[in-house]
């Protein structure tokens, strides 16, 4: 026969669990709101034709010789 222990976490610490865990979610996520708009609006500039072809770009980041 087993026994089961009850355990009992003050609602403030579950609160402030929840809070971490919402923060540490933020900190991974590469799904963050800023990021998502920018790719957003870069992808509205692509599909506009205002984008720059991938030689421009490697030209835009290529070190002087």
């Amino acid at each position: 026969m087993s026994k089961t222990a009850t355990v009992e976490v003050p609602r403030k610490v579950i609160h402030r669990l929840q809070g971490l865990l919402i923060e540490l979610e933020q900190l991974v996520s590469p799904y963050q709101p800023t990021f998502l708009a920018r790719m957003y609006r870069a992808r509205a500039s692509d599909l506009e034709g205002k984008g720059k072809s991938l030689a421009e770009v490697r030209r835009r980041f290529q070190r002087p010789a």
